[in-house]
């Protein structure tokens, strides 16, 4: 990767940035839920960004004409197909914001969620232009801090009881409790706070975490992928036992020293789990929450999803015709718990084909470090699939910090 010489005031912006871009559940005012302290960072300093590129090579700001294009094109094509075919909605669609559910055409939350979209993209182009393998420390002092932060919240309840997070003050449509949820786990009778730190939820704790684990075994931070593996085990997650599960596949295809002593481990490592699911009650309640009743859709979380998931693709695939199920209804208008029947329904087959080309565009992006794209293709696919299939969080930097890392990872400084 090219050299950069960078002004040490950006370097230290970056640095900063890093460092809190995890934090999602804290704001400065908690009437606004956008003003995370992230948020603001790359809002305030989006002209200082721009006047780098104007007075350099401009490729920050052409990225981001381009992107902006695609996007302002793709929801007037929307836009268009919603007011000349009169779409209207059906009770079935979960969305986003539920006052005014007549209004179909340039509905608010087009313009709020787009915002947030921004925000991520504004710093995948900082870092993909800016950031510098410098920086690498800065990323996983940011995501130690979370991790911290989560143990210390699952103490504080092993001692006293109650929600051990102090800190969240983030609420959504004036509900309390809303910016991050506080969720409980009994196994063999001890009852224990799930890890989710400062992140919203256990699920989204192992989306922003579970790509920088991965990660870790290329860049051989060993005592990092030792410490978030244990969190990420506190989660009692779906999302993050998949994470696992994606890098153990993934290593074995990856990686042939490792494949081999996985040939045994595995098969083992299932036997001990088998034998503890009829041995153990906790293992078995455990197995049954995470795994079984989730995907069976028994259980609360497991029949919501479900749900979420068929009434918004029963609404692309019934109520839409050829032209509403090629470019959706819009942004943002729909939220369900997983990202694709979400960017089914808000910008169709182009949305859902123009994502999915650009988030994995970025495993061809190549560095000197062989292993770190192999595995970096493994964090890529592991994100991808809990984005779609339990954390339609588009809007977390974390997912583009990841996108912009293979740019900068090996990028050195002129400072």
């Amino acid at each position: 990767m090219p050299e950069r010489k960078l002004p040490k005031f950006i370097h230290l912006y970056i640095a900063l940035l890093l460092c809190i871009a995890f934090i999602v559940s804290v704001v400065l005012y908690p009437k606004i839920s956008l003003s995370v302290p992230s948020y603001v960072m790359i809002y305030l300093f989006a002209p200082v960004f721009f006047a780098a590129s104007y007075l350099k090579d401009r490729l920050l700001l052409k990225e981001l004409f381009f992107i902006a294009g695609v996007f302002v094109l793709m929801n007037l094509l929307a836009q268009a197909q919603v007011y000349f075919f009169s779409v209207t909605f059906t009770d079935t669609l979960t969305l986003v914001d539920k006052a005014n559910p007549d209004k179909v055409l340039l509905r608010t939350t087009l313009i709020s969620q787009s915002i947030y979209l921004f925000a991520g993209i504004l710093c995948y182009l900082y870092l993909k232009y800016y950031a510098t393998s410098a920086h690498l420390k800065y990323l996983y002092i940011g995501l130690r801090i979370i991790v911290v932060l989560g143990f210390l919240e699952i103490i504080l309840f092993q001692l006293t009881g109650v929600n051990g997070d102090l800190m969240t003050n983030r609420v959504f449509n004036g509900k309390e409790g809303s910016g991050s949820l506080f969720q409980t786990i009994t196994l063999g009778g001890l009852r224990m706070q799930r890890m989710k730190s400062l992140t919203g939820e256990p699920s989204m704790f192992a989306f922003s975490l579970i790509p920088f684990w991965i990660l870790c075994i290329p860049l051989k931070r060993y005592a990092d992928f030792i410490f978030f593996g244990i969190a990420l085990l506190f989660t009692f997650s779906t999302s993050a036992y998949l994470g696992i599960i994606i890098l153990i596949i993934g290593a074995c295809v990856a990686d042939r020293r490792i494949a081999k002593p996985m040939l045994w481990v595995v098969p083992i490592g299932l036997v001990v789990v088998v034998a503890l699911f009829f041995v153990s009650p906790a293992i078995h309640k455990l197995v049954h929450s995470v795994f079984i009743d989730k995907f069976s859709g028994t259980n609360q979380s497991g029949s919501e999803r479900s749900g979420y998931f068929l009434g918004q693709f029963n609404f692309w695939k019934d109520q839409l015709n050829l032209a509403g199920k090629l470019v959706g209804v819009g942004f943002g208008y729909v939220r369900s718990t997983d990202f694709f029947s979400t960017l089914l329904v808000n910008n169709g087959l182009l949305g859902l084909t123009v994502f999915t080309v650009f988030f994995f565009r970025h495993a061809f992006v190549k560095v000197q470090n062989i292993q770190f794209n192999k595995f970096y293709v493994i964090a890529l696919f592991a994100a991808f699939m809990i984005l779609m299939c339990s954390v339609p969080e588009f809007a977390y930097l974390s997912l583009w910090i990841l996108l912009s890392l293979p740019y900068w990872v090996e990028r050195k400084s002129l400072v």
